[in-house]
């Protein structure tokens, strides 16, 4: 076995050993916010022009396109504080508008001017959602949409040439900085932190620490634990070296955990391109793999290769766990 095949096994039994600990806060976490059914969407979002890339998916409640106001008017100048008299009361601001409106309501108020939204503001696993129209209209931007190609704008509209490839909505650590610090991750992290620890490599293979940073958020409308991977000799200085997406909805139908991987991957695929390699059961029939899954004789695996990153999305069960696990890893190459 190649010295880098070995490292990689290594940090995987690492990561392993989290998992009875990460799935715990996941249930804490995940287990507590009510579901709202409503489906999440594909469009791709653009600001005067520009695709953004938004860490939650936008939706679509009652034929009425949702997007993540916050994320998306923070790219504005605004800021956004929560009413501590008043449950829910949301108040987003910038130097020329105040924007007002409760969680769950109809009526927004545009510097203290009542004004109707068609569907009402609504919260998906903690991020707050208004109608695109409601957006422009708080702003006074023009908007519009393409539900052929599958994107809507605010400003100015994208230009019909712009070629406008499908993006992951979420975060995929695309622009990770390795190297940084814990103090640097929290700063420009913005999704809510949920654990954080430090731990020294009980293996025997160094004398390494680690520290794991877990993140609450969305993948593609999946939700998922964004965890940054840090390691070095000193317990106060370590340096970001992996990052992991952990999908935690758990499922009695095995199927559904091999459906959700191609989903997932097929995304991964219109924004990375093919996988460089592919890891399948061989001499096995596919309608047997949710029962090899349930027995923890299945891996399917994807490699992706994207700038100076690496990816791969695994889903597996081990013996001794209940349920298998369905994540991304993603390092430097």
């Amino acid at each position: 076995m190649s010295i880098c095949k070995f490292m990689k096994y290594q940090k995987e039994e690492i990561i392993m050993k989290r998992l009875l600990v990460l799935l715990f806060i996941c249930v804490v976490y995940f287990g507590t916010i009510p579901t709202i059914h409503a489906n999440s969407s594909n469009y791709r979002i653009f600001l005067d022009g520009k695709i953004v890339t938004l860490q939650s998916a936008p939706r679509m409640e009652s034929n009425t396109l949702m997007i993540p106001a916050v994320p998306l008017l923070k790219k504005l100048g605004y800021t956004a504080a929560v009413d501590p008299d008043i449950s829910d009361r949301v108040t987003i601001t910038n130097s020329n508008n105040t924007i007002t409106f409760v969680v769950g309501d109809k009526n927004m108020y545009i510097n203290g001017k009542e004004i109707r939204m068609p569907v009402r503001s609504k919260s998906y696993n903690g991020v707050t959602y208004l109608p695109l129209r409601a957006i422009s209209q708080a702003i006074g931007r023009p908007f519009g949409s393409n539900a052929t190609e599958q994107y809507a704008w605010i400003g100015v509209a994208p230009n019909k040439n712009q070629n406008t490839p499908p993006e992951l909505q979420g975060k995929d650590f695309r622009n990770a900085v390795w190297g940084m610090t814990v103090q640097q991750i929290k700063r420009s992290e913005t999704l809510p932190l949920i654990n954080a620890v430090t731990e020294l490599d009980d293996y025997g293979m160094s004398n390494m620490y680690y520290t794991y940073l877990d993140y609450k958020g969305e993948y593609n409308g999946y939700k998922a634990v964004y965890t940054y991977i840090l390691s070095g000799n000193n317990k106060n200085s370590t340096k970001l070296i992996d990052g992991q997406i952990l999908f935690p909805e758990k499922f009695s139908n095995m199927q559904n955990y091999i459906d959700r991987f191609f989903k997932i991957s097929s995304k991964m695929q219109l924004a990375y391109g093919k996988p460089v390699e592919k890891e399948r059961p061989r001499g096995r029939d596919q309608s047997k793999w949710a029962e090899d899954l349930s027995l923890g004789n299945l891996s399917l695996t994807d490699y992706y290769n994207v700038g100076r990153n690496s990816y791969y999305i695994r889903l597996y069960k081990s013996m001794n766990s209940e349920y298998p696990q369905l994540d991304i890893l993603v390092s430097q190459r």
